[in-house]
């Protein structure tokens, strides 16, 4: 197994931990030890490719030069087990599998459990914890008709946001996302968690959701992307269904806001809305009524 790295200067970090949340990396992590702050990758394969189209979503380490060692599998089992801890968000259990025999899930909640290999897609980021909380929250309003309800996960990383929405008993669950490498450790955690109402696709935005209709649709992805699809995923929700929008920067909510409840305003007849924050981060709910 190859560890490549390189050091992250203080100005740095910043920039480069909001874009590694934001597109949901699932190779790329920053560590922290003994003051320093280190970008690191962890690979059995060729990692170049991955390093490119990394510098190329974050400029400022187009020239940096990665440093590389060999680890052995056992300190690569460690080395992941450090980013994965269980959580839960309500009724909704968070835990590796190396816990699974060990970790008491509560009579009539859910566990996901997540493989060493997915640790770079723990669910465990602000951003993803308050889009799960929504699920939960949107669940709990439609719990007698779960069974007609339908959710669509656009950007889906390592599949967790899906795979919750499959434990928690909607019908039908489609997450897609642009990296294939994504939609393979979905499909993998999907396995993993014995859910076979869940579909995968690779695909860009456009293609993922036009012409489809759903009773709940997530979008955790970068403030930006959201806005540039805003009128795609605004017709996208059917009625009593809701939007959720994540990967938002707290002080992005306004700008987002600004964009979204026009465009609901005129699609819809009727709706509600509201934003919630962990740390620096926010998610907003528009409600269908």
């Amino acid at each position: 197994m190859n560890k490549v790295f390189l050091k992250l200067l203080p100005e740095e970090l910043e920039i480069v931990e909001v874009i590694l949340a934001e597109t949901e990396q699932t190779r790329w992590v920053i560590e922290k030890n003994d003051g320093q702050c280190l970008l690191c990758g962890y690979f059995e394969e060729d990692f170049q490719n991955s390093w490119k189209n990394l510098q190329k979503q974050i400029p400022i380490l187009a020239e940096k030069t990665l440093n590389c060692e060999i680890i052995r599998d056992c300190d690569w089992q460690n080395e992941y087990k450090k980013y994965l801890q269980p959580f839960n968000i309500g009724p909704l259990h968070v835990v590796p599998v190396w816990e699974r025999a060990v970790y008491g899930v509560p009579e009539n909640q859910f566990a996901i459990y997540l493989d060493a290999e997915m640790a770079f897609g723990t669910g465990a980021h602000e951003t993803t914890k308050l889009c799960l909380a929504r699920l939960v929250e949107y669940r709990n309003l439609f719990v007698k008709d779960l069974f007609l309800k339908e959710v669509i996960d656009v950007g889906c990383g390592s599949g967790i946001l899906s795979i919750a929405a499959a434990k928690l008993g909607f019908k039908a669950v489609y997450g897609f996302d642009i990296d294939p490498d994504a939609v393979k450790i979905s499909e993998k955690n999907a396995t993993e968690n014995d859910v076979s109402s869940v579909e995968f696709k690779v695909a860009a935005i456009n293609e993922g959701i036009l012409g489809r209709q759903t009773d709940f649709i997530i979008a955790n992805v970068l403030a930006s992307v959201l806005v540039a699809h805003a009128p795609l995923l605004v017709n996208t929700v059917k009625k009593y269904g809701a939007l959720s929008l994540g990967g938002i920067l707290v002080e992005e909510i306004e700008a987002v806001q600004a964009t979204f409840i026009p465009l609901v305003k005129h699609h819809w007849n009727a709706f509600f809305t509201n934003a919630k924050s962990l740390g620096q981060w926010a998610e907003i709910v528009y409600v269908r009524t």
